[in-house]
């Protein structure tokens, strides 16, 4: 009975160690934690971007290295961001990457990437981001600083504009509607130039401008008009496709400089593989939205997009040495 007893006891803590084997402790601390923050609304495809990055580089490190993502908006405005990633408070900011204009010195040469159809696409967007004037544009600013572009985390949408009661096809359908348009002055000249009336609306009172008729119709992307359910209100979308962008990811410089080497590598296959994850998700998303919104009754506009490029192209030159140095528009042409 002594014996049996014994080894009884011995097969206890064998047991426990073959449990914290196969069960880890969860609440075990990972040796680099980062903070990550963006400003969109939980569910969007930046929000998503973010989270897919935190788990794949979770993975790769071995649980080495968390992300912890704090969005919408929980650290502040993208100004606010931005000081923060200068400053080392949070160590990664996820933002349009055409919002590094916020901090680049003058000339802001990435606002010329605002402009209405600068780019052929998809295809003519990529070509520009593997260019030698797209490292020097932003090298620049990282430099001027203390930030590090660490990534770029997948493509976004088709842009284009939804509307209550009419539906556009030349910009002159434009004239006396009012657009809710996001506060870039580009954005805004561009939908001036095509007739309509730009308004301010902060994000989470778009559903009640729409239901009050404060605005008769939004610039967004096509996916957006089925994941927020503005199609319950909005009856037309026009498909321009006229700006191309993507996830940016930053993280302040001397975060970056202090992280491993291998950390760096796991980092930028991590960023890699959530951009292919990011592009099918657009692409089932919005394929997901044709049939839902076409169930729904709106009507999906392909138009001509010939009159829509030539005002474009136009408001362009207007900004041209003003919001960007000149002959700025024509070198990111020239990527392409």
């Amino acid at each position: 009975m002594k014996e049996r007893n014994f080894f009884s006891w011995l097969f206890v803590p064998i047991f426990i160690i073959n449990i914290f084997i196969i069960f880890p402790l969860s609440g075990y601390a990972a040796e680099i934690t980062l903070k990550l923050g963006h400003v969109t609304p939980n569910g969007s495809h930046h929000d998503i971007a973010a989270k897919k990055l935190s788990e794949l580089l979770l993975a790769k490190t071995g649980g080495r290295v968390e992300i912890k993502v704090f969005g919408n908006a929980q650290f502040g405005s993208p100004p606010e961001h931005w000081a923060q990633i200068k400053s080392g408070a949070i160590d990664l900011f996820c933002f349009d990457l055409g919002g590094i204009s916020m901090v680049e010195n003058k000339p802001k040469n990435f606002n010329v990437t605002k402009a209405a159809f600068i780019f052929d696409g998809q295809e003519g967007w990529m070509k520009f981001l593997k260019s030698d004037l797209f490292k020097k544009m932003m090298g620049k600013t990282e430099k001027n600083h203390g930030i590090k572009y660490a990534a770029y985390l997948g493509r976004s949408g088709i842009m284009g504009i939804s509307t209550t009661n009419k539906r556009v096809v030349v910009p002159e359908d434009l004239k006396g509607q009012k657009i809710r348009v996001p506060g870039e002055p580009i954005f805004v000249s561009n939908y001036k130039g095509w007739g309509a009336t730009p308004t301010p609306v902060h994000p989470k009172d778009i559903y009640t401008s729409l239901k009050t008729g404060l605005v008769d119709g939004l610039n967004m992307y096509f996916e957006q008009l089925y994941t927020q359910k503005w199609y319950e209100i909005q009856k037309y979308f026009t498909m321009l496709d006229w700006n191309q962008s993507g996830v940016g990811c930053w993280m302040n410089g001397k975060k970056w400089e202090s992280l491993p080497d291998d950390v760096k590598e796991a980092f930028a296959k991590s960023a890699e593989e959530t951009s292919r994850y990011i592009g099918e998700y657009i692409d089932s998303t919005t394929k997901k939205a044709t049939e839902v919104l076409t169930k729904a009754g709106v009507e999906i506009i392909h138009p001509d997009l010939a009159p829509w490029k030539t005002i474009a192209k136009k408001v362009a030159m207007e900004h041209e040495g003003k919001m960007w140095e000149k002959g700025q528009f024509d070198k990111v042409k020239a990527t392409q």
